[in-house]
């Protein structure tokens, strides 16, 4: 009997990444932020995590074995969407339980974020029901609220936090046309940082 041949199971092993998707702001805001970023750093001390990450707003992450399938999606939104100015209204902390929080710039309209998000989601859209509801259905989970912004630092221990006397520096004001969806990726289960895949126009 023939010996198998196991090499001819590599052909069917393809990678895994991780995609995240995002919208950039100009270079001015973005050297802005790194500017708060190295005034946090100097009051309070910040992790290389935080100091060396990029200005952004998030979308989504998502995971695929080709460009082409996170791209896809992305195209046919983009295509559709014009471009919009996007403002920053100064500081804004969130709150992670008592552990931690996150302080970033405030988004002053986030609508049209929130729709491209909306747009991008993968998840699949329910199906409308045409059954009588009763008082015995479960009620609906509320849909998760998306609140985007641009990170100074995150997960910053509270006790650190708490050090910040005045935030009156970190209150930025500015704006960019957000004219394109950003795509990163990087092989899923790595912890390196993201590299780019494409810049899809909106419009």
């Amino acid at each position: 009997m023939a010996k198998k041949n196991n090499t001819q199971l590599t052909l069917f092993n393809e990678n895994v990444y991780e995609y995240f998707v995002l919208l950039s702001p100009s270079d001015t805001v973005k050297e802005a932020v790194d500017a708060l970023k190295e005034q946090l750093h100097a009051l309070i001390g910040l992790e290389d995590y935080n100091r060396k990450s990029v200005a952004h707003v998030s979308l989504f992450k998502t995971r695929a074995t080709t460009d082409s399938q996170v791209l896809k999606l992305i195209k046919k939104v983009a295509a559709a969407q014009q471009p919009f100015t996007i403002k920053l209204a100064g500081h804004e902390v969130l709150k992670h339980g008592g552990a931690s929080r996150t302080l970033c710039l405030k988004i002053e309209d986030p609508e049209p974020v929130n729709n491209l998000m909306a747009l991008l989601d993968p998840k699949p859209i329910a199906k409308k029901s045409y059954r009588q509801t009763s008082i015995l259905d479960k009620p609906q989970r509320a849909k998760k609220v998306i609140h985007p912004h641009v990170t100074i630092a995150r997960t910053i221990a509270t006790a650190d936090f708490d050090r910040i006397e005045d935030f009156t520096p970190f209150d930025y004001h500015d704006e960019w046309l957000c004219d394109r969806i950003t795509v990163l990726r990087r092989l899923e289960g790595t912890t390196g940082i993201f590299s780019p895949v494409k810049e899809v126009m909106l419009g």
